[in-house]
């Protein structure tokens, strides 16, 4: 599978998941701003995002995924 299929397969599952578009989360993505996204998920969601984003070791593994490797190179991070 592409890196392109993983990573629409990926915010698919993601915006299912938190009732979030694929276009806002590829802006938020592009952007770095998440909290316009926070604002549309349930409480618990917003808790469990934000508990990733802020433990560094959480987020460290977060970002080892091959999905989220997959995710960065396609918006240029690598």
């Amino acid at each position: 599978m592409s890196d392109n299929k993983k990573v629409n397969k990926l915010l698919g599952e993601v915006s299912k998941k938190y009732g979030i578009s694929k276009e806002q989360l590829e802006s938020a993505a592009q952007s770095g701003n998440i909290e316009n996204l926070l604002k549309n998920t349930n409480p618990n969601q917003s808790k469990q995002i934000e508990s990733v984003l802020s433990d560094p070791e959480k987020a460290k593994k977060l970002l080892q995924s091959p999905q989220a490797q997959a995710l960065m190179k396609l918006l240029g991070g690598e």
